[in-house]
């Protein structure tokens, strides 16, 4: 059964006010080139993976920033449109945190490690390289955290996974059931069973 969904869209950029976070950014890094727009809670930076040793480095480093709390760092799969590294960073100094993104293209899903920066990235690049397929250059221990060694045919959280398809089809059909849906619920047979003939038919 093949179930149709529209394709990712992206968020509008909304540049942020002045004053905040971004342009202290903008006077610790004047040569790096990056896109503010404002997010739901934080400022988010966007730049480029050529510059995310040297922008990460700052944000932790500068006194006017000093975001030395990396609070999570995960993987997004933009499909056609690529996979994204994200960074989310906090002040407990100032107060104030940001998050920083960073596009990779799909032939080519690398980029630099953060765990020389902060020792928290260790375990958060192993899990987002097992779950996206993501490359982190340089990382001191890149072995897999949570799949087994010899599952490497696909990554479960990357949109074209075998799985992807089963657990759409939890989503739509469970509704509000979706959080109980490690099997078939009781009554859910029979759309189990119309998705079987539509796959064979």
């Amino acid at each position: 059964m093949t179930l149709p969904h529209e394709g990712p869209q992206e968020a509008p950029i909304v540049p942020p006010p002045p004053g905040t976070i971004a342009d202290l950014f903008q006077e610790a890094l004047p040569d790096i080139e990056f896109t503010a727009t404002q997010g739901a809670v934080d400022v988010i930076l966007i730049v480029a993976r050529e510059d995310v040793p040297g922008v990460l480095r700052t944000a932790k480093d500068d006194p006017r920033l000093d975001l030395k709390y990396l609070r999570c760092l995960l993987g997004v799969d933009h499909m056609d449109g690529g996979l994204e590294v994200v960074y989310q960073l906090y002040s407990f100094t100032h107060k104030h945190g940001v998050t920083i993104k960073t596009r990779l293209p799909l032939d080519d899903p690398r980029v630099a490690s953060a765990a020389s920066i902060w020792k928290g990235a260790d375990w958060l690049e192993r899990e987002t390289a097992e779950m996206f397929g993501i490359t982190f250059e340089g990382h001191p221990n890149p072995v897999p955290l949570l799949l087994p060694d010899d599952m490497t045919d696909h990554h479960p959280l990357r949109k074209d996974n075998p799985f992807a398809q089963m657990e759409e089809w939890q989503g739509l059909r469970l509704g509000a059931e979706a959080s109980k849906a490690g099997h078939i619920p009781a009554g859910y047979e029979s759309i189990a069973g119309e998705g079987g003939e539509e796959d064979g038919g």
